[in-house]
């Protein structure tokens, strides 16, 4: 993504990126699930993780004050809105690119979850997602066509599937569509 963007330093944003949720591993503990510890509850990680990369930089004499600044705000910005708990909102590229990549990661995995939540339902929409809050299309069923399951019975119980003629797409296989090769007239 930052070759596209030559103004993004890389490994600033990558540093961003490995550091953005460190302090998750004190905030939450674990045992048969997740909850929160009291230092995380009370400080959440974001304060955690500040303290975290203050103690490791006191131990590297002569790291430049600027990239230190820099990434505590890519840290105290990255949830990129203050209603969502960021007391900064990010103001230089590396820290707006790493919100957004961030909450493009939360939201996927929002989507894969409620789609493996919901595999079972025969169409392609699932129910409401509040997280998203909205329904959604699962692509894949979508593009396999909304059939419903065939109901045997026990006259072509016996019958077997017509094989496929080589070459030939199975009827469940999605067409994969490639807009940027040639086509075949």
């Amino acid at each position: 993504m930052s070759r596209n963007y030559p103004q993004v330093n890389r490994d600033l944003l990558l540093t961003g990126a490995f550091l953005h949720d460190i302090g998750k591993i004190q905030e939450l503990t674990y045992n048969r699930a997740f909850s929160y510890s009291t230092r995380g509850q009370l400080l959440g990680h974001m304060i955690i993780e500040l303290e975290m990369l203050q103690a490791k930089l006191a131990q590297l004499p002569g790291f430049p004050d600027e990239l230190k600044i820099l990434l505590e705000h890519m840290i105290i910005s990255h949830h990129g809105q203050y209603d969502f708990g960021s007391p900064k909102l990010p103001m230089f590229p590396e820290a707006l690119m790493l919100h957004y990549l961030d909450d493009l990661d939360s939201k996927m995995e929002a989507m894969r979850a409620h789609f493996e939540r919901e595999a079972e339902l025969e169409g392609p929409w699932t129910s409401y997602n509040a997280s998203l809050g909205r329904p959604l299309l699962d692509s894949r069923k979508f593009m396999q066509g909304e059939k419903a399951p065939a109901k045997a019975n026990a006259e072509d119980s016996s019958a077997q599937p017509a094989a496929p003629v080589a070459g030939e797409q199975p009827a469940s296989a999605a067409p994969v569509l490639d807009m940027f090769s040639e086509q075949k007239a």
